[in-house]
């Protein structure tokens, strides 16, 4: 594992223009954005990530899609560029002013970038904060899957610059998926109910939501898999219903009293609760609205 995790690099001149994409795309149109990298193999053994370029796409706050030509247009180009058969293909995206964590729609992306070896992925946020995956689809043949969240060196000095070329990329390239939407109770134009929320406000209460599944799913295994006690478990539980406090979104996590530093009563309840069943709602409306966008990948269609 310590291998792996020194085994990819990227330069300060790529990093930066993946921040500058992210920062484009949200103080443009308050979007996520995506594209492809590249992973070359060096002769020191380790792989170097660059070849940053956007694609045609749709976006939204809280989804980004490629246009599948123009990503098998890439994979040509840079095919015939590299002429390496070791080398792999790095899918990238955005989460603006969120976390940087895997949703439900990256894990789909992911999961459709399956090989017979192994595949890359990149999320990052404005802060400069990331997740950087390397998914093993095969191990000695067999299909084993196995997923690691590793460090991605990132040799870093200067600061990102936003280049006029790049607002001029954008502007071509990534297409708005969000349309005209109504800020008070009725129907949209599909005759899905639109509450009071302003759609800044929704999005963030959709992202709180899915980042909060991440979170708990990592804490409930974490305790499954004895990495902590009860005690530990409800502490970690605690903190994270103070940061919703703080967040203002109308829902938090629930723990049973009944359950209070007794281990088999928790690995009982975990055995049949999703994270999701956890949660304890106090707008209903929201709730579905959530539920809704994170089924369907966060992309409403308005």
């Amino acid at each position: 594992m310590d291998t792996l995790n020194k085994l990819f690099y990227i330069s300060e001149k790529d990093w930066n223009e993946l921040q500058g994409w992210a920062t484009i795309a949200y103080e443009e149109d308050k979007n996520e954005i995506s594209g492809l990298m590249t992973a070359v193999p060096q002769k020191d053994g380790r792989y170097k990530i660059s070849d940053v370029e956007i694609l045609k796409q749709e976006n939204s706050g809280t989804n980004t899609t490629l246009d599948g030509d123009s990503v098998a247009a890439y994979k040509m180009k840079y095919a015939m560029k590299h002429k390496n058969k070791g080398m792999k293909y790095v899918w990238w995206h955005s989460h603006h002013t969120m976390g940087a964590f895997w949703s439900g729609t990256d894990e789909n992306e992911i999961n459709a970038w399956e090989n017979e070896s192994f595949s890359l992925a990149l999320v990052i946020n404005l802060k400069e904060e990331y997740k950087f995956r390397v998914s093993i689809w095969k191990a000695v043949g067999l299909p084993i899957a196995q997923h690691y969240d590793i460090p991605l060196t990132i040799e870093k000095k200067n600061k990102i610059k936003i280049t006029d070329k790049m607002k001029t990329l954008y502007e071509e390239l990534c297409e708005d998926e969000v349309r005209h939407v109504v800020h008070q109770s009725g129907f949209n134009y599909q005759g899905r109910i639109i509450n009071n929320y302003k759609r800044e406000e929704s999005l963030n209460v959709e992202k709180a939501y899915e980042e909060t599944l991440a979170k708990l799913d990592n804490i409930n295994d974490e305790f499954m898999e004895d990495s902590i006690s009860v005690g530990e478990w409800r502490k970690k539980i605690k903190d994270m219903n103070k940061i919703l406090k703080k967040k203002k979104v109308p829902f938090s996590v629930k723990i049973a009293d009944d359950i209070k530093g007794n281990k088999q009563r928790v690995i009982s309840m975990l055995m049949v609760t999703t994270s999701d069943d956890m949660l304890d709602w106090r707008d209903y409306t929201m709730k579905a609205r959530c539920e809704q966008s994170y089924l369907w990948g966060g992309a409403y269609g308005y």
